[in-house]
């Protein structure tokens, strides 16, 4: 059985070197290609299919090795524990088919002389290995081996010090990413997971694991699309709770074999979270506050669970770090976590949920320094000094150029603690942060207004398919709006600097020029045939920068950037 375990753990490593691998594949695309660029690709594309080729051998190898090995393993635990061995065998037969199933995938992708699309179908190749899933089955074998042989265990002796799973960038991004994964792993209990994933940062068992899932708790958490799991432990005397707020992204759940229920629940989760980030952080309405009452009814929960020596940590990554910030600034919820490209803080929202926390002076004051701002660092210090206090305990980490970073622009919106940003040097990404550079405050509120009345429109759709529906009902009858009155100064005004921030920040390839005839002509009937022909612009969408935007903002793709120093802390 240890010989399974240790070949197991190497697999487990490829896996690693898998999304290392692939993260360095999508820093490497070109997103201005020129020829300077192109003589960059041909060399880097020879090393990174050089290693690609090296794990896809090492990982085919392993993967028929465990086989082998779970089938041959001999072990007295199976006599007590008659499930255990076909479990095994279980996992490793799946971990086959995923391999056999890439194998013939690969053999038949075309090659492709560009060598762009030679770095493309290299990111296309890495996603086929389908490493989450398999990285899913691994763990289950090797949890179902750690719990069941415990000696193989191999214990540190050292004490536990508080906090060091806190301060562990590899506890912190595994245990947020695990609230994307739960559903590959139904058959277990949350405690085996946490359990198996302290043991390896650590190498030490912890006397007491419990979880608590705020969907189970608390009635409206799945209704209103909240989600988060608070895992209390107790290592060597020391207790702490971690909770973690999942973001913004739907989980794809392929363990649902119907592809039309696998969409109506990923497009109905992704909705309900988006309807809270329009609503709740970029607008700052009092309306759809439910996943903030949820966060409340939650900690309320846990608070009530843990012991007074219990220390609290909140961990939130995209849509989660700002319930972690918002509830440390509101009611002090936390003695310390961090946050993952974190959206921020709404001002309108804190307010209506603690009027009394601010005089109403400095409210007025907050408001008239956040309404049309981009928050710098001589400007974070005039907030601080309005805030209760400096909430040092919370550190907000960012891709430096990460999406959520433009919401720090709109009006009344600030972050909570510490900021601590990371890129690379000598990089070329494009992305703007920074869209006050291009577009006035009007235009910010109107595109503020924009997916406000989206939201309003589509409200009663109870189906992933009339969401769609509606939301591009919606979409035509705004750009029929805009081509009635785009002969209007201020409506080309908005038009035109819109689409310059969209070409700046590698969104769209062509510079936009002059409104022409095409989209003001009455005589067309199609809305998009008079669009498309307006501008070369409007043909020339960048997917790769799209991609990479979201991308480099999930947590398998931003959690690279930050093994290293940051580049910028902002106190």
């Amino acid at each position: 059985m240890n010989d399974l375990l240790t070949t197991a753990e190497k697999l487990l490593q490829i896996y690693s070197q898998f999304e290392l691998l692939n993260f360095r594949a999508h820093k490497a695309i070109p997103l201005t290609f020129n020829k300077k660029d192109s003589k960059k690709l041909l060399p880097q594309n020879k090393r990174l299919y050089f290693s690609y080729r090296y794990l896809n051998r090492e990982k085919t190898r392993l993967t028929n090795l465990i086989l082998n090995k779970t089938i041959d393993v001999r072990d007295e635990i199976f006599t007590t524990n008659k499930e255990l061995h076909p479990e095994l065998i279980d996992k490793a037969l799946k971990l086959k088919n995923i391999d056999d199933t890439h194998n013939e995938n690969a053999s038949s992708t075309p090659r492709r002389n560009r060598k762009i699309n030679k770095l493309k179908n290299l990111i296309t190749l890495i996603d086929d290995e389908n490493i989450t899933l398999s990285k899913g089955y691994l763990t289950q074998l090797i949890i179902l081996i750690h719990d069941n042989k415990p000696e193989l265990s191999h214990k540190q002796s050292n004490p536990y010090q508080p906090q060091e799973l806190l301060n562990s960038l590899d506890f912190r991004t595994e245990l947020l990413q695990f609230d994307y994964d739960r559903y590959l792993y139904e058959d277990f209990e949350t405690e085996s997971y946490l359990k198996y994933l302290i043991y390896t940062q650590i190498h030490r068992i912890p006397k007491y694991v419990k979880s608590f899932d705020a969907r189970e708790i608390v009635p409206e958490a799945e209704k209103c699309g909240f989600s988060g799991i608070a895992y209390e432990i107790e290592i060597d005397g020391i207790s702490e709770c971690y909770v973690t707020f999942k973001g913004t992204e739907a989980d794809m759940d392929y363990t649902e074999r119907s592809r039309r229920k696998r969409m109506e629940k990923y497009i109905l989760e992704g909705y309900k979270d988006w309807d809270y980030n329009v609503n709740a952080i970029l607008i700052g309405n009092n309306i759809d506050l439910d996943q903030m009452d949820a966060a409340k009814q939650f900690i309320h929960f846990i608070k009530d669970q843990i012991g007074d020596d219990c220390k609290l940590f909140g961990l939130g990554h995209s849509l989660g770090g700002h319930f972690v910030q918002t509830l440390q600034l509101v009611y002090n919820t936390f003695d310390a976590g961090y946050t993952m490209n974190s959206a921020p803080v709404q001002l309108k929202q804190v307010k209506m949920l603690k009027p009394d926390l601010l005089s109403e002076s400095n409210w007025d004051k907050l408001f008239k320094i956040t309404e049309d701002k981009t928050i710098t660092p001589e400007l974070n210090k005039e907030i601080k000094k309005l805030l209760p206090r400096d909430y040092p305990e919370i550190i907000n980490e960012y891709f430096a150029r990460d999406l959520t970073q433009i919401f720090l622009e709109l009006p009344y919106t600030i972050w909570v603690g510490q900021k601590w940003d990371y890129d690379f040097t000598e990089w070329d990404y494009p992305f703007k942060i920074h869209p006050r550079q291009y577009l006035s405050l009007s235009e910010i509120n109107s595109y503020q207004k924009f997916f406000e009345e989206l939201f309003a429109y589509t409200k009663d759709s109870k189906t992933g398919a009339k969401i769609m529906r509606q939301g591009m009902n919606f979409a035509i009858d705004r750009v029929r709006q805009l081509r009635d009155d785009i002969n209007k100064p201020e409506t080309y005004q908005f038009f035109y600097d819109y689409s310059n921030y969209l070409y700046s920040s590698g969104i769209f390839l062509d510079k936009p020029k002059v409104v022409t005839e095409y989209l003001s002509n009455p005589n067309d009937g199609s809305v998009w045939k008079s669009s498309r022909r307006e501008w070369p612009f409007l043909r020339s969408l960048n997917r790769d920068m799209l991609d990479l935007s979201i991308y480099f903002h999930i947590i398998y793709g931003s959690k690279h950037f930050m093994t290293k120093k940051p580049n910028s802390i902002i106190k």
